[in-house]
């Protein structure tokens, strides 16, 4: 049977109607763009006037506005995709203001790390992989580049390929100017083929407030004492404990990483609150924002 040629043509409504679709959203795309140049201007403008100090990367600026935008957000648009747009807006503008390059811990080819840097960088930026924590440390440390990806830390020193966890190099002032200050990923929906693992970004800047954070604390605990004894010394000391992990070399005092809420300053009564209770050497080595729920991407009419 051969279609009529009502079956293969659409109408002269249909086509004139589709027509003024096409050239609405050629108008929007045109204005989008325009307002792209104007706040790539903008941020141009504010690098060349010398009033932003530092590293231009500001993961705590980057989340709340991820957030803002995710509360105000409406329609089919997925959200996951609005995500995306702005994280390789962010980036972009990053790049305007200095040079941004990312380095990888990556035990081995296609471990995943890769992936969920590009994920969160964006697709320009420069991102290269290297097999050992303190390679990753030492990159930013010299400037080779300006955040590097490291492993969420656990108990046990070894799954990271060397002696001891990377975390013990901020705590012993090793990568001096360094600091946790991003967990990774940022979007926790997870869509089929996405990296199913997480990661800390470190870069030379201090942690800033997002409005919603939490710390890393470092300090040694006696030898010997049991962790649960060393999560109530950090309990008692005032904070909300979100998780511990500890590196034991007896009979040498335990070292311990305490995840707490909030961002702690370096004058927080609590550091001290903690060293009274007999931990020794309370210290920073950073915070993150603490990313959205995987509510917060659920459709919005």
């Amino acid at each position: 049977m051969t279609p009529s040629s009502t079956d293969t043509e659409p109408s002269p409504q249909s086509a004139q109607s589709l027509a003024s679709i096409r050239a609405e959203i050629d108008r929007l795309d045109d204005a989008l763009h325009d307002l792209l140049l104007a706040r790539a201007a903008l941020v141009e403008r504010l690098a060349a006037s010398g009033a932003k100090r530092g590293t231009p990367y500001r993961p705590a600026r980057e989340a709340s506005i991820v957030r803002r935008l995710l509360a105000r957000h409406r329609g089919p648009f997925s959200k996951a995709s609005l995500v995306g747009i702005w994280r390789e807006l962010l980036v972009g503008m990053t790049a305007i203001q200095a040079p941004f390059s990312v380095v990888v811990w990556s035990p081995a080819p296609g471990s995943g790390y890769v992936a969920l840097a590009r994920e969160h960088f964006g697709t320009a930026v420069p991102i290269r992989w290297v097999r050992s924590t303190a390679q990753v440390l030492r990159a930013v440390a010299l400037g080779e580049a300006q955040a590097g990806l490291l492993p969420i830390p656990v108990d046990a020193a070894e799954a990271e390929g060397g002696a001891e966890p990377w975390w013990v190099s901020l705590m012993r002032g090793e990568a001096s100017g360094i600091s946790v200050v991003c967990r990774l990923p940022f979007v926790t929906l997870r869509p089929d083929g996405a990296p199913n693992l997480a990661a800390l970004v470190v870069a030379p800047t201090k942690p800033e407030s997002s409005g919603e954070d939490r710390s890393l604390v470092g300090f040694e605990g006696p030898a010997g004492m049991s962790r649960a004894a060393l999560a109530d010394l950090v309990s008692g000391a005032g904070f909300t404990l979100h998780a511990l992990v500890t590196h034991r070399t007896d009979p040498h005092p335990v070292l311990c990483l305490a995840e707490v809420d909030g961002l702690v300053e370096a004058d927080d009564a609590r550091l001290a609150a903690l060293e009274r209770l007999g931990a020794a050497n309370p210290s920073l080595l950073g915070a993150w924002p603490v990313p959205p729920p995987e509510r917060a991407f659920a459709p919005s009419v």
